[in-house]
């Protein structure tokens, strides 16, 4: 098993590579060389597939390698509110999930620890945990990090948030995220295919993409959901995510300082449509609680 130490020392694990000896400052993301946990719950408001009747074990990590200006949680992500944790505090936090019912165990922005949360989950498994691992991502992902996952993770959930470099660039500092995130999908999908499902219709194992609306779809929506199409095929299972209102600094982006219209989404449910998708979720615009299997089943 690779030393959990690893890339912390000259930071390379996600695309900024930014090279922070994290032992002794924080790297891009904020965070120093020790998991940090914002909080954690039974969440019932992922997608009917993860939180299923006794919701998904959410792990909220603190830190974050984007910078987002619509960011939801910035609180989190920006500011880094939380509390370190070691590796064993981690793999007690985990099994106290499974425990309190959790389907699985929801590990939500993990990246910039990943050698650290990929030890804990290993130890938690050798002291009884068996639900499914799900890594909860923006997408922003090295390829060479989520190989240090292949076989740990059971289900991947990353984003897909922009197809435009610009874009990218303009509201979350990262200009290879296009580029960057495509590369990590298709790894994920390599590790572990389509989304498969229990004897009760919970996630398995496999991938399921989430694309996030934007007021006017600058984040190139139509044209992700395309390049999955040919990439991945139409059998993919994706969620197209309605919930976005404008936060954090989202009012200095006058063309994002606004909700997004039912028009605008249900344009995106038609380019599903057009493109032959026939699994995943949809969401009532503006809301952050109700997926609905809008198109298919959502079960496959």
């Amino acid at each position: 098993m690779p030393d959990a130490r690893h890339g912390l020392s000259h930071c390379t694990l996600c695309p900024r590579r930014c090279g922070a000896d994290r032992f002794q400052a924080p790297g891009f993301c904020g965070m120093g060389a020790a998991l940090r946990v914002n909080r954690h719950m039974l969440h019932h408001w992922e997608e009917p597939v993860l939180s299923g009747s006794k919701g998904s074990g959410t792990v909220f990590f603190s830190g974050c390698n984007l910078k987002c200006v619509y960011c939801q949680n910035f609180a989190i992500s920006d500011q880094g509110l939380g509390r370190d944790l070691g590796v064993a505090d981690a793999a007690a936090l985990f099994l106290d999930l499974q425990a309190q019912g959790a389907h699985n165990l929801n590990l939500i922005t993990a990246t910039h620890f990943a050698p650290l949360a990929r030890e804990a989950v290993l130890l938690a498994k050798s002291r009884g945990l068996s639900i499914p691992v799900v890594w909860n991502t923006s997408g922003y992902e090295s390829v060479e990090t989520l190989r240090l996952l292949d076989g740990v993770v059971d289900v991947y959930l990353p984003d897909l948030r922009y197809a435009d470099p610009q874009s990218a660039a303009r509201y979350s500092a990262a200009p290879d995220y296009p580029e960057a995130a495509r590369a990590a999908i298709l790894e994920m999908h390599r590790q572990v295919g389509n989304l498969t499902f229990d004897a009760d219709g919970l996630a398995r194992r496999g991938l399921l993409v989430r694309l996030l609306v934007l007021p006017g779809d600058p984040g190139g929506v139509a044209e992700s959901l395309a390049w999955i199409a040919e990439h991945i095929g139409p059998q993919a299972f994706v969620s197209l995510m309605g919930q976005y209102y404008p936060a954090h600094r989202a009012a200095e982006f006058p063309e994002i300082d606004r909700a997004v219209t039912q028009a605008e989404y249900d344009a995106l449910l038609a380019v599903l449509e057009d493109l032959g998708f026939e699994n995943g979720f949809a969401q009532d615009v503006g809301s952050s609680k109700e997926f609905t299997p809008e198109f298919g089943t959502g079960e496959g």
